[in-house]
């Protein structure tokens, strides 16, 4: 008798629990049609997201995806390098502006300092002609700083604040609709995709990349090469 009334009970408290359950799914409804009403808001956003929402500017030199050429950064007085791997180190060569770059093929090996604490990667890649690396666009843009704040410079600015006062809190502010993280903000759009990464140290800016890219294409590891 008391196994039939224990097994009584059990029944109920069960029930009870899945109606309970049944219960939040229907009041959780209106927060399920707000919360889609704010993910198509962001995707909005996401979606318009230009190379100029978030200029970089280097040494009064400004910098945006899809616009700057080669030329322009070897003009504005930047030392391009080529990193090549030849099977057993990487080699260095200076870039060669008149190399022509293949239909179909893009270069991700380019890079330059800044200072002796940052440097910059870029990427180019060649639509349906060959063209003139001099005359290819970046695509890609990365910015590589120091984990040490007194080595950040005052003359490189994203979005118009200075990398030495560029905080994670700081990001936040200017970039309310990105996907916020402990150590990152971020946008995937459609055409293009923003990351900034935050030291664990100090919380200043450290990495920062801007790329056209396909939102279905997986996002590219940020690496630090081997410069040395």
């Amino acid at each position: 008798m008391k196994r039939v009334l224990a097994t009584g009970i059990t029944f109920l408290m069960t029930m009870a629990v899945l109606t309970g359950c049944s219960g939040d799914r229907k009041l959780g409804s209106p927060a399920a049609s707000t919360i889609s009403s704010e993910d198509s808001e962001m995707k909005k956003v996401r979606s318009e997201l230009t190379p100029e929402q978030v200029p970089v500017v280097i040494s009064g030199h400004e910098i945006i995806v899809d616009t700057t050429t080669i030329q322009e950064l070897l003009d504005d007085g930047f030392s391009l390098m080529v990193s090549e791997w030849n099977g057993d180190s990487i080699l260095q060569q200076e870039l060669d502006p008149k190399e022509t770059l293949h239909s179909g093929t893009q270069n991700s090996e380019i890079s330059f300092w800044i200072t002796d604490a940052v440097f910059a990667r870029v990427t180019i890649a060649a639509g349906t002609e060959d063209i003139q690396t001099g005359d290819a666009a970046i695509t890609r843009f990365e910015l590589h700083l120091s984990h040490e704040v007194d080595t950040l410079p005052e003359d490189i600015y994203v979005n118009g604040v200075s990398v030495s006062e560029f905080s994670r809190a700081k990001a936040g502010e200017l970039f309310p609709d990105f996907e916020q993280g402990d150590l990152s903000v971020t946008c995937r759009g459609t055409i293009y995709q923003c990351s900034l990464l935050f030291s664990p140290k100090t919380l200043n800016l450290y990495q920062f990349s801007f790329e056209h890219a396909d939102e279905k294409e997986p996002e590219p590891e940020i690496k630090v090469p081997s410069l040395w």
